[in-house]
């Protein structure tokens, strides 16, 4: 069942329960009224009856009187008189009139039964008549009461329709916006966050359509960032397989040539002879190929940094200032690394390593420094690797659209961490913050304490 739904059959019901308890209470009145009004007109009919006794002994036609004091209640609403005979027959009655429409036999029940006939005692000097019988009649009043009930149970039942379509129709027009959203999110669902929804209506669905709208653009940012980066991955791939590439054109070739050549000289002077010039070409090849060996493990290095997992975080960060070192002697590099990193997750060590290799590749590529700085810091709370450097700046701009930048933080950003970047007085400085584990935390505020 839809929420619409639900919504006006519960209004639908309050108002079955509210005309239910108004029916009952304006039944128990009428009823209370009803039984009032008889009463009363009992009362009366006695009064009369009484006042008419007393005269009737001195009545030369007591027959006619009596004959005349029944008639007197014909058309009485409330009240009809009977005059009995001696036996209990009765002589003579008044007329009621009759009640068009009649009420429902169920419904005269609940109004209750009407009160005790009141049986007045003609005086002992009238003879042929034992007595007045006064009756009351609630038939009219009973029929009153209906069409009453009836109207003010139409007036309410076609109240509350119209009530309840109103409802229907302005619970529609307020879900509306609702059903809106509900197809953008099965559109996103789908993998296309274009969709945007109006931003109207109450405050409370305006907030809604405002949130919807944040997040549908915050994801097409970024699925958009995760293309951009996905590209730049297989620009940075293709990159390293071509300088690969050159490094194994460039450096092994020539000593595999060289190789070659020596152990086809080696045949040669095997053949000729001259076995006294075989060992100089044999260590010759064996300095070929331990350079081509040290070749191969720089590239290694450089696609993977075996010396994090296998020796450390500050081991791999020195392997990887040596590696530009070589390369870069005009640049002063300046370490200051962790006293103990023995509590770091491998993830953490992997982020930190990463972020460093980003920074500094982006200083000496950009920058243009003159020296680089990299400080690994911790305190109780968490981890802080900042990279500075006295450069231009270029590596990224101030409002963070470096892809490489982008990368760094989504990378710390997954472990709760934060990145913050940008020019400085002498340079540019990097500063990620990684907050520890609960008991890596526990265990520095111990050995702090």
């Amino acid at each position: 069942m839809s929420l619409r739904a639900r919504v006006v059959g519960l209004i639908a019901g309050v108002l079955l329960i509210s005309m239910a308890v108004g029916t009952l209470f304006a039944g128990y009145q009428a009823r209370t009224a009803l039984r009032a009004e008889l009463q009363a007109g009992l009362g009366g009919a006695r009064q009369t009856v009484s006042s008419a006794f007393e005269d009737l002994p001195n009545s030369d036609h007591a027959d006619r009187d009596l004959r005349q004091l029944i008639a007197t209640f014909d058309g009485n609403r409330h009240v009809q008189a009977i005059l009995e005979l001696g036996d209990g027959r009765a002589a003579l009655a008044s007329q009621a009139p009759s009640a068009v429409p009649p009420a429902p036999r169920w419904f005269c029940k609940l109004l209750g039964p009407p009160p005790a006939p009141v049986i007045i005692a003609l005086p002992p000097s009238v003879r042929g008549f034992r007595d007045i019988r006064l009756s009351p009649t609630a038939d009219l009043d009973a029929s009153a009461a209906w069409r009453e009930f009836v109207g003010v149970a139409a007036v309410l039942g076609l109240g509350a329709a119209a009530g309840l379509g109103l409802v229907y129709l302005v619970i529609g027009a307020a879900f509306r916006p609702l059903r809106l959203v509900s197809a953008e999110f099965q559109r996103i669902g789908t993998g296309d966050y274009s969709g945007r929804v109006s931003e109207r209506g109450p405050s409370e669905l305006l907030a809604l359509q405002q949130g919807f709208n944040r997040m549908a653009a915050e994801l097409s940012a970024t699925t958009e960032r995760n293309r951009l980066l996905a590209d730049q991955l297989l620009n940075i791939q293709e990159e390293e397989r071509a300088d690969i590439a050159r490094d194994l054109h460039d450096d092994i070739g020539p000593h595999l040539f060289a190789v070659k050549m020596d152990a086809e000289m080696i045949l040669k002077l095997n053949e000729a002879g001259r076995h006294e010039a075989v060992p100089d070409q044999a260590r010759a090849i064996q300095a070929a190929v331990g350079h081509m060996q040290r070749q191969v493990r720089e590239v290694l290095g450089r696609l993977r940094p075996t010396r994090m997992t296998e020796l450390g975080l500050n081991e791999a960060v020195f392997d990887l200032i040596r590696f530009w070192m070589e390369r870069r002697p005009d640049i002063d590099f300046r370490l200051s690394l962790l006293d103990d990193e023995a509590d770091l997750s491998d993830a953490v060590k992997e982020i930190v390593f990463r972020t460093v290799q980003e920074a500094v590749s982006n200083a000496i590529r950009h920058g243009k420094p003159k020296t680089v700085r990299i400080e690994l810091t911790r305190d109780a709370e968490g981890l802080c690797a900042a990279i500075s450097d006295d450069g231009a700046g270029e590596a990224g701009k101030s409002d963070g659209g470096g892809l490489g930048l982008v990368g760094m933080r989504e990378r710390i950003a997954s472990v709760g961490g934060s990145l913050a970047f940008g020019p400085t007085a002498d340079g540019w400085t990097t500063r990620a913050r990684l907050a520890l584990a609960p008991r890596a935390r526990e265990r520095r505020r111990e050995a702090q304490a």
